[in-house]
């Protein structure tokens, strides 16, 4: 097979995952979609090397999560937070992300809200996810349960009822 052949077929499999992980991950929709095909474009510059990295998808949505925040750096000098309001508006071609989910994951921490983005939305494993993040698959299973009884608390039924 072919690189680009090789590369078109990744392409296909993971650009919607890839897509609704960022928005996930960096609650910003607004510019997740140009991140996203920046980062398949380094992608496919670095393919011969990448193809062979242990979760390449993984990869490919971090570095566009990078990119959504420098983006947002660059526009919000001064500021440290990351805004937490998002909508999916902007995503195509992929299945909606419920918006009171996605609120309540902007509500998370960083790590939290990417160990979402990566395992729950790009459904990589802990090993991929850890590599990609530069932590251990053991921190990753950490900021997952808490992220998930964060979520869990908020979006409970029986929540506000005395």
């Amino acid at each position: 097979m072919s690189d680009l052949a090789e590369f078109s077929d990744f392409y296909e499999v993971h650009a919607s995952k890839v897509l609704r992980s960022v928005v996930a991950a960096t609650g910003r929709a607004d510019s997740a979609e140009d991140a996203t095909a920046e980062a398949f474009q380094r992608a496919w510059a670095t393919w011969s090397r990448l193809r062979k990295h242990p979760a390449p998808a993984a990869w490919v949505a971090v570095t566009a999560s990078n990119l959504v925040r420098d983006d947002w750096r660059k526009h919000q000098r001064g500021l440290r937070l990351l805004p937490k309001a998002a909508t999916t508006e902007a995503v195509t071609d992929s299945p909606p992300i419920d918006q009171q989910l996605l609120a309540c994951i902007s509500n998370l921490p960083p790590r939290q809200r990417e160990v979402i983005a990566l395992r729950i939305l790009l459904d990589q494993s802990a090993e991929q996810t850890a590599t990609a993040l530069g932590i251990t698959a053991g921190s990753v299973g950490t900021h997952l349960s808490r992220a998930l009884a964060a979520l869990r608390a908020e979006l409970s039924p029986t929540q506000n009822q005395d």
